[in-house]
């Protein structure tokens, strides 16, 4: 054990030397090859493995960094297009540009040397260091399957060691079955004898009289349980050899895992032969080294999802994970005589003589409390079992069944975890310790076992189960088993009225739904807090009204619950159901409470409905007293549901700089139009136009050009403008761009409409251009003459101009 406290010392003090390391990789370009040279940190342990015109440098050491910003200074991108690493201590990865190898060396001074020849592809071969813990995986493009590649010594030592613990347990050796009556497979004696390589004589110990020993003595006390030989084992070699074993192990069983969850397809031709002495568990339930963290189950939620709590079979087709009938079968756990009659017996067989409990009358009446619907009962009957007992599967199975008889919520692990998929009793059970109907469950043989059960549990039950079908969007299964229910003549159901409001739910009958919750509540049953919560729900989702006192008696609920997980709801229900009334300011005080009593997500989910009822329905000086707080002070979480309305009204009263502030909130969520035509808006309100057509890049459509339009018109670009202006057929818009940027041309082209003021506008202006022309070739007299009537001309044109402009003008104004 000292041998390995200082290897291991020796290596933490080697890791620690070469982590956090940067290493500089340096280029070469050569006739016929390019050359990369890097230095090992601290002789450092490395690898080299290339797949066709890939190849991977991977150096073990978990912070190594490699720095390649000059690698390509001095060399082309010819033999070698890219290299990079994704992150630190992970491997350098080398992209060809052509047909090469990559061979690798180690110098004396600790370079290691990375080239890259011209020639075809090699066989996939792997190269490393001696002695490298950086092993590659990828097996030879030659062999299929994996293999994991240590010196030929550690193999040859791993082999003798699995030789001679065959030999210990008198079996052949690895690889070699004899069978008795197969004695070809025998050597005879002379094969044996000219095969045996010459041995040296070996000397027996002698004992207390000075005699030599025998050979069986001499070797049990030389090294008992493990056989005489000649030869001395590198056990440094060996112990690394079941270590790449062992790693193998867990790794097989982590791709048998992923594969068992349809996380990845193993090739046919990539799958070892199967080992007929081993079998490969994909959970890792056996083969696994001793470890303090043993007894610590860890399942994701795709072995949930999939059932994959255990291997499969024995070649059945049915899962074993699967519960067998008989241990859920609560239909056969007791019969219609009376309960006394069947109870008397029972609790008279619980002790034995010497006060000795007796397991099999405890589990036989906690049976028959749960045929009964007694799931506290049942419990507390189980609580006397010997503590040898009470660790059983049997007592686990009884104990989550009364905790489900009760209503209570199970644990994510529990004995019915992955049981929805199965044929028996046990997919009904493993539906109710969910909470829900999954994908994969087998509602046949959750409809089998609910048709079996006796009547008050079918009562007991019924709605519950009818319920997680309506959720789960199975509204046929759902009446199936309410009509179930129906039949068995009760009167008095309880959750009925859930169940019922469930389907009408799924079937989008919302005044179905608010009928059964309001009776629901008016009944005053255990479940009428739940069914007020979604009452309030529902008015918020449909905009509907709420009676007066629904406020106060979800207050009443809310005392009774307060400390539990029920009473957290209840609050955020007393906020909306405030908001309903129109109750704004109490609505908020609630708020404040409920956010120091439960937190931020619990306020997070109360405020989404308290603002967007609050933006709808409250009058301007309420909704800009809460409205601008909410603005300034609010989280992204917070904002994210309820900014653009909140916004498109602050805009609308005319803070922009809030409304703004407020849309920012949410600049790390996906891309929406909407909020980047609001943000737009804002800044044009804000003055600032080029950051509006900022925010309209990309966009596209009539909010969109207007906008965009009314940004270019006050930055001066008027032709632009009105290019958008008459793209949304906004031709008088257009043409007053147009004569703006004195495009005359442009507003000659649109056609006359009957709100084209600005169309005869063109025909004046140019009018007045070819009247005011300076007359040429004339006698001064009549040069005199013609500037006289030039000038009458655009006297009266710029008359006939200013009406036109005027008219257009106030026309404008007036449709905007």
């Amino acid at each position: 054990m000292i041998w390995r406290a200082l290897a291991t010392a020796a290596a933490i003090l080697t890791a620690g030397a070469v982590s956090a390391q940067t290493i500089v990789t340096r280029s070469g370009e050569h006739n016929g090859f390019t050359r990369l040279v890097m230095r090992l940190p601290g002789g450092a342990d490395w690898s080299l493995t290339q797949s066709g015109k890939s190849a991977t440098v991977n150096i073990d050491a978990p912070d190594v960094e490699f720095d390649t910003s000059r690698v390509f200074n001095l060399i082309p991108r010819t033999r070698l297009q890219s290299l990079g690493q994704n992150g630190p201590g992970q491997p350098l990865r080398l992209q060809l540009g052509c047909e090469c190898t990559v061979t690798s060396y180690v110098q004396e001074d600790g370079y290691l040397v990375v080239d890259i020849r011209d020639g075809g592809l090699p066989p996939s071969e792997n190269q490393y260091s001696v002695g490298s813990s950086v092993l590659p995986l990828t097996p030879p493009s030659s062999q299929s399957g994996y293999r994991f590649n240590f010196s030929q010594s550690a193999a040859a030592d791993a082999r003798m060691a699995l030789e001679i613990a065959a030999a210990i347990t008198g079996q052949a050796a690895p690889g070699q079955t004899v069978k008795p009556q197969d004695q070809s497979a025998v050597p005879d004696a002379e094969t044996a004898a000219e095969e045996e390589p010459p041995q040296e004589s070996v000397s027996l110990p002698l004992d207390g009289n000075g005699f030599p020993k025998d050979e069986e003595t001499a070797a049990d006390e030389a090294a008992p349980g493990l056989p005489e030989t000649g030869m001395l084992l590198n056990m440094e070699e060996t112990e690394r050899a079941a270590v790449v074993r062992e790693s193998e192990q867990r790794l097989l069983q982590q791709i048998g895992r992923a594969a068992n969850q349809g996380l990845l397809s193993v090739a046919a031709d990539g799958i070892p032969e199967a080992d007929d002495t081993a079998g490969l568990d994909p959970l890792g339930r056996s083969d696994r080294p001793l470890n303090p963290l043993d007894h610590i189950s860890v399942t994701s939620a795709i072995d949930r999802e999939t059932g994959l709590m255990a291997a499969l079979s024995d070649g059945s087709g049915k899962p074993d994970h699967c519960l067998a009938d008989r241990d859920v079968a609560i239909h056969n756990w007791g019969n219609e005589r009376p309960f006394a009659d069947q109870l008397g017996p029972l609790r008279g067989a619980l002790v034995r003589e010497f006060d000795d409990v007796n397991p099999a009358s405890v589990y036989a009446l906690a049976r028959l409390y749960l045929f009964f619907g007694f799931g506290a009962e049942a419990r507390s009957i189980l609580t006397i079992l010997p503590p040898e007992e009470q660790a059983s599967q049997e007592a686990a199975l009884l104990e989550a069944m009364a905790m489900m008889m009760d209503g209570a919520v199970l644990p994510v692990n529990n004995p019915f975890s992955g049981q929805q998929g199965c044929e028996g009793h046990g997919a009904f059970w493993g539906a109710l310790a969910d909470g829900t109907v999954k994908k994969s469950a087998n509602t046949d043989a959750m409809q089998q076992a609910f048709s079996k059960m006796p009547t008050h549990l079918r009562v007991h039950l019924g709605p519950r189960l009818s319920q997680m079908f309506a959720e789960a969007g199975e509204h046929h299964v759902a009446e199936a088993v309410l009509r179930a229910v129906d039949r068995t003549g009760v009167e008095d159901v309880p959750e009925i009225n859930l169940a019922e409001a469930a389907i009408a739910e799924l079937k989008g009958d919302t005044e179905k739904v608010a009928e059964e919750l309001t009776s629901e509540v008016a009944e005053r049953t255990g479940n009428a807090p739940a069914a007020l919560i979604d009452l309030v729900a529902l008015s918020v989702k449909e905009r509907k009204a709420l009676s007066p006192d629904v406020p106060d008696l979800i207050a009443s609920y809310e005392l009774e619950n307060r400390e539990t997980e029920l009473g957290a709801q209840l609050r955020q229900a007393q906020v909306a159901s405030l908001a309903l009334m129109g109750q704004f300011h109490d609505a908020f005080q609630e708020l404040k409470s409920l956010t120091e009593r439960d937190g931020p997500k619990a306020r997070t989910a109360a405020i989404e409905p308290l603002m967007l009822l609050l933006t709808e329905r409250a009058d301007d000086v309420t909704f800009l007293q809460y409205a601008l707080v909410f603005a300034g002070q609010t989280t992204a979480a917070e904002a994210a549901p309820v900014a653009v309305p909140v916004a498109r009204r602050l805009l609308d009263l005319g803070f922009a700089e809030q409304a703004e502030s407020l849309l920012t909130k949410l600049s790390l969520e996906p891309e929406d139009e909407t909020r980047r035509l609001m943000m737009a808006e804002a800044a044009l309100v804000m003055d600032k136009p080029h950051r509006a057509l900022v925010e309209l890049m990309g966009l596209e459509g009539s909010d969109a050009n207007r906008i965009r339009a009314e940004a270019l018109w006050r930055n001066g670009e008027y032709d632009r403008a009105g290019e958008y202006l008459l793209a949304e057929d906004e031709a008088n818009a257009a043409a007053r761009g147009f004569w703006h940027s004195e495009n005359l041309e442009a507003i000659e082209a649109i056609e006359d409409g009957e709100d084209a003021q600005f169309g005869a506008v063109a025909s004046v202006t140019t009018q007045i251009g070819e009247t005011a022309q300076d007359p040429e070739g004339l006698t001064p007299l009549a040069h005199a003459r013609a500037l006289v009537e030039s000038s009458e001309g655009t006297r009266g044109g710029i008359t006939d101009l200013l009406n036109q402009v005027g008219t257009g003008l106030g026309d404008t104004e007036e449709s905007q």
